[in-house]
């Protein structure tokens, strides 16, 4: 530690950082390895800064102690607990939050929300909406990692390739800019644009997917640039992680299509069984670590991956004239299979993957535990409902998350459709009740007019519950 100074400032230089101390004893950071550092940043990301007992003010990470007060310190360290990744908060296709996703800051900060909001005199989600400015109108994907930083931040992605970082302080958006090449666009629809990450120390790097292939992008928080290393193709799914194995399923410049997997050595490439008949239209990929395996699903069969002695990978296609709609939410997964609800001409049913059997049902969205069958829940796609006690009426509620530990959901309604098609196929903008409940008590509504109410996301960040409505590009959060 080098000290330096004169009457009016003192100067630290202190692990590759200099700061400066004037003469009322606040400190500004000056550089971070010879780098200017930018105005507004979030000091504690970006260059692991600990923030003063006052609350507004940074103090040297090399700090362990208040220099004013002598009050210790909060280190500032990455929380795996409080990532978020999309589209369903994992990473995966399946909807369902539960101990093993090791989410516990959503969690806790969902039954902190609810207690907060149902004690108040208006307990509805409209009353207590904060609405943030977001870095684009349309076609955006928010995730929480720790890109290059020193805890876990919140950023934005768009459609075209765009990266933003969101600075909690100032609260703005900062857009990061690329050193050379740009992400590139990404066309995959809401329900299946997913993201993955790759450790690197207390940090990661991003793997996408997108039209000219899959790519890693890592991020300069202090420069506000990112580095990108790009497999060329066109990616047909979001990335998978298999036992720390990142994979993407891709066609390749030459037409040939197979799972591209980003090691620290580069871009590897493992052959996909009847990979010919592969189309694109996949689901964000369905995690089943007790079988280790990966599936992709699909409008015409699924993509399955397994690890055994090696990594296989096998493109399945559904029985003749039969098709999925993996929008309606990922297969209901029980004790004994998993089960995807498939439409054929002049029926619905339900096939356990991997075998011929079949249980006849009806269409239903589900989060692949929990089961919805317009305004009723049930236990199994297929289970029959009483009319006289709970009868069906034409209303859709769509599950975005649910936590199953705590039975909480995170969904929305909109009432009297005609019908599930019908209502998907729609395009315009319609009365929709965005929700938070406790499955089986009254939920927290937002009363909006949106046109696709399914292209929206929740995710949690900062102690708060935010929600983003693609169609309008209304942002929200909710703090606890």
């Amino acid at each position: 530690m080098d000290i330096g100074g004169n009457d009016h400032a003192y100067e630290w230089s202190m692990d590759g950082q200099r700061w400066v101390q004037n003469a009322q004893g606040d400190f500004t950071l000056q550089q971070v390895a010879s780098q200017p550092v930018a105005d507004a940043l979030d000091l504690d990301f970006a260059a692991g800064a600990r923030l003063a007992p006052d609350g507004r003010t940074y103090l040297p990470a090399a700090f362990s102690h208040c220099p004013r007060t002598g009050q210790a310190l909060a280190t500032v360290r990455y929380d795996p607990r409080r990532r978020w990744l999309p589209p369903y908060g994992n990473g995966s296709g399946r909807r369902v939050v539960e101990s093993s996703c090791a989410l516990d800051g959503a969690e806790q900060t969902l039954q902190a929300l609810c207690r907060k909001l149902l004690a108040s005199p208006t307990p509805s989600l409209n009353d207590h909406a904060e609405a943030v400015v977001a870095p684009r109108k349309n076609g955006l994907n928010f995730l929480v990692a720790n890109l290059g930083g020193h805890r876990e931040a919140l950023f934005a992605l768009d459609r075209e390739g765009g990266l933003f970082l969101w600075q909690s302080r100032a609260k703005q958006w900062r857009p990061l800019l690329p050193q050379a090449s740009p992400i590139g666009r990404c066309s995959l629809p809401n329900w299946a644009w997913g993201v993955a990450l790759r450790p690197q120390g207390e940090q990661q790097h991003l793997i996408l997917a997108g039209e000219e292939g899959a790519c890693e992008v890592s991020v300069d928080p202090l420069s506000g640039r990112y580095r990108l290393q790009r497999c060329p193709g066109t990616a047909l799914g979001a990335p998978g992680n298999l036992e720390a194995r990142l994979l993407v399923p891709q066609r390749m410049p030459d037409g040939r299509t197979c799972l591209v997997e980003r090691t620290a050595d580069g871009w590897l490439e493992h052959p996909i069984e009847g990979a010919e008949a592969l189309l694109g239209n996949l689901s964000a990929p369905l995690s089943q670590p007790a079988s280790r395996r990966l599936l992709w699903i699909g409008e015409q069969g699924y993509l399955s991956v397994r690890l055994d002695e090696g990594l296989a990978a096998q493109w399945l296609s559904w029985p003749e004239g039969a098709k999925a709609m993996p929008e309606y939410g990922p297969p209901f997964v029980d004790g004994y299979g998993t089960w995807q609800l498939l439409f054929a001409e002049s029926q619905q049913y339900c096939l356990r993957l991997d075998s011929d059997e079949r249980k006849e049902g009806l269409a239903r969205l589900g989060t692949g535990h929990l089961n919805l069958r317009f305004n009723v829940r049930l236990d199994t796609p297929w289970a029959d409902n009483d009319e006289y006690t709970n009868p069906t009426t034409r209303d859709v509620i769509y599950p975005f998350v649910e936590f199953s530990d705590s039975q909480h959901l995170l969904s929305f309604c909109v009432r009297e459709t005609s019908g599930l098609q019908k209502f998907f196929a729609d395009e315009q903008a319609i009365d929709t009740e965005y929700r938070l409940e406790r499955l089986g008590e009254p939920p927290l509504r937002m009363l909006l007019k949106v046109a696709r109410p399914w292209n929206a996301q929740w995710f949690f960040f900062d102690n708060a519950l935010w929600l983003y409505i693609d169609s309008s590009g209304a942002l929200y959060r909710w703090n606890v």
